[in-house]
Formats: structure tokens, sequence, C-alpha cells
């Protein structure tokens, strides 16, 4: 914890707003996927989603494979409590739902699907897209599925299992990934093997997202080794997730962005 919190606070002072922006594509990025104004009507729908988790009370038996909760350490765990500590939050998904919509992602992948929110959120973006989420708990995905289905969701496609087992063959499936989010197994050894297995399906117009760059030092400690690549061109650190662009017309840059319309508390410095 005390580690997250002082990265955070490094991270609010080299942290850039909408006042220092430059460049046209950085500036169409912030504008219309980080600080957009914009209500879609699947919010509603998916946020009643969230809550109706959020008050079950139903005990779920898990194996956790990836780094698990840092809160919750027991194998029985309520639904309700999943919800609270490791379903990614509002903002989280929406920024996810306004890359899928505004770079109009047709492929994407998940790694580390939970109890379907974020992956419901992707989906929404675009019905004619197709979401295959990868979640290494069974009991997970049973009620991922329900929620998905509760929703109406039809392009979305769970595969249960160990990553290490299933992604080269999940990667099988697609041509070309438009969209990738990385938020199982946070730490570092996994997430850089990931990003490099992924990148074989990825090409300059790709976009890939890692989820809590600073969980710990090695999740900090693969993300300083995935924008040091070469074929990485800009890279953009909310704080609570990465995002990486390969374009080559971008020049290379680095930055730490602070949205306007957020606070610290809502970019997952406590949960």
């Amino acid at each position: 914890m005390w580690y997250r919190i002082i990265s955070f606070f490094k991270f609010y002072i080299k942290a850039i707003s909408l006042y220092n922006v430059q460049s046209p594509f950085l500036f169409d990025f912030v504008m219309n996927v980080l600080d957009t104004k914009k209500e879609f009507y699947a919010f509603n729908a998916l946020e009643t989603a969230r809550e109706k988790l959020r008050k079950t009370p139903t005990f779920i038996t898990l194996t956790d494979y990836g780094a698990g909760s840092s809160v919750l350490k027991t194998k029985k765990r309520k639904i309700s409590d999943i919800t609270s500590t490791s379903v990614s939050g509002q903002t989280k998904c929406r920024i996810l739902f306004n890359l899928a919509n505004h770079y109009a992602c047709h492929s994407i992948l998940e790694l580390g699907t939970s109890l379907g929110i974020s992956s419901a959120y992707l989906a929404s973006a675009n019905h004619t897209s197709e979401i295959v989420t990868m979640e290494g708990d069974p009991n997970i995905a049973a009620v991922a599925t329900d929620v998905h289905q509760t929703l109406g969701l039809k392009n979305i496609q769970i595969v249960t299992g160990i990553f290490e087992n299933t992604l080269s063959k999940t990667l099988d499936h697609f041509e070309h990934l438009d969209l990738v989010f990385i938020d199982g197994h946070h730490a570092e050894v996994p997430t850089r093997t990931y990003f490099e297995t992924i990148i074989s399906k990825c090409d300059e117009s790709s976009i890939i997202v890692i989820d809590d760059i600073y969980w710990s030092p090695g999740m900090t400690q693969a993300w300083h080794s995935i924008i040091s690549r070469n074929d990485v061109t800009l890279t953009i650190d909310l704080y609570d997730i990465g995002i990486v662009f390969f374009r080559k017309e971008l020049s290379r840059q680095h930055i730490s962005y602070l949205p306007y319309k957020y606070k610290p508390w809502k970019l997952g410095l406590f949960g």
C-alpha cells in the first residue's frame, strides 16, 4: 500500500493536464477518450449490473492464479466483496469503452475477466465487435457469463483456464488485435511475457492497456520495460493504467496525464 501511495505522489508531481497537451493526436485522444463529456445509453445498464453484483451476498470459492486481491485473501468470497475490491471501477471502464468506441476497435482481447463488467463495457461500445476475455477461475467466469447474458451481450466469448495454457491457442483465433486489456496476474514476469506474446497479433494501429502499473515495484518495472521497446511510440501513464500505442507517425513520447474531471481516489489509489 505504501508503495502505491508514494508512487501516486511521484506520478502527480510529473503529470500534465489538458492545458499542456500539444500534439493533435494526443489532444484528440484526451478530448474523446479521457476527458470527454459524452454519456452513452449503455452506461446506465452497465452500472446497474455492477450495483446488482455489489449487493449480492452469495459466496463463491475461488482458485486465484494471479496476484489476487490486495484486500481479500480467503478462497471463499462474497460476490459483493469481489465487486468492491477486484472489479475495474467506473472511470477505468469508461476509458476502455471510449477507446473501443473512438478507435472503432473490432477485435478485442482481455486478460482477466473478473465478474465481467469491464468486458461488458468493451462489448457495449460496438455490438459488431468481437471480445474474447480470459479468466482463470471457472466460478468467476460463470458469474461473468450471467452478467453478459443479463445485459444481452452476444459478442463476448469467455476462455477459462490458466493464461499460460490458454493464451497461445486463444491468439490463434485472431488475425489481428485492435485493443488489448491486460488485467490478470499482476506480477512483472507474467505481464512482460503476456505482452511479448500478444504483440505477435498487433500492428501499428493496435492499442494495449496495462492495468495496475503501480501495483508493486515489479509491475512498475514491467511497465518501464514495455515503454522502452523500440516499436512503442506513445505511452500514456494514468497511474492506475498505462496505455501503449505503436503508431509510426507519432513522435516517441512517454507522458503522465491527469484527467481534469477525475479525483485521485478515482484513479485506483484507494482500490
